[in-house]
């Protein structure tokens, strides 16, 4: 079976219609082909311009872009890049990159950067709004998961993400707890018991 394989596994979140369409592609060639780069955070983006400004003398940063020496922009500010929204994908097998828009475009796919040929997305994301995008990024990397562990409730309320439920997070944890009660329309002073006990079953320091 021909397919899309990544190279690097914590970056395999990628929405599964542009996973489809390239799977689609590899068995119309009879060629699997590899992804370096798929989802990143923008912690990710970050880090990733950093390497890039170092590997080339010529490159240089503007305005949390990188460009280079020609002035072509190859690495995105954070938040402005569709890697962080799960919607695009690096592809660095010579027989994809040789692929024109028109081939791809047959499996609603697009390289929307002539100089980036391993750059490819799905026609169908090509200019949908931010809100979209944060969509498909938040129910693709939430996937089918239910619960939220301590370093996803640290991001949703601004705290620092070190993923340890330490005495700020729980504090934060029980102010949350109170307006959920409220919302509910359940008294917190009679329940307080429940909270504590939810509250101590949280490990860490």
């Amino acid at each position: 079976m021909y397919k899309l394989i990544f190279k690097h596994p914590e970056q395999a979140t990628v929405y599964k219609p542009l996973i489809d369409a390239i799977n689609k592609l590899c068995e119309h060639y009879k060629k699997s082909c590899t992804c370096v780069s798929g989802y990143r955070s923008e912690e990710t983006q970050r880090n990733l311009a950093q390497q890039i400004l170092k590997q080339v003398p010529t490159n240089y940063f503007s305005g949390d872009r990188v460009y280079d020496f020609e002035g072509r922009c190859i690495v995105g500010a954070p938040g402005s890049s569709n890697h962080n929204y799960c919607i695009a994908l690096d592809i660095e097998d010579p027989w994809f990159k040789a692929l024109t828009n028109l081939e791809l475009v047959k499996f609603g796919l697009i390289c929307p950067m002539a100089y980036e040929k391993w750059h490819v997305e799905l026609t169908a994301t090509r200019g949908i709004s931010k809100l979209d995008k944060v969509f498909i990024r938040d129910t693709t990397l939430k996937g089918d998961k239910k619960d939220m562990n301590t370093k996803e409730f640290q991001a949703m309320t601004g705290l620092f993400e070190d993923g340890i439920a330490g005495p700020i997070t729980k504090n934060k944890a029980t102010e949350i707890l109170k307006v959920c009660h409220s919302i509910l329309g359940i008294n917190i002073e009679t329940d307080l018991r429940t909270v504590t006990n939810i509250i101590n079953k949280i490990g860490g320091k």
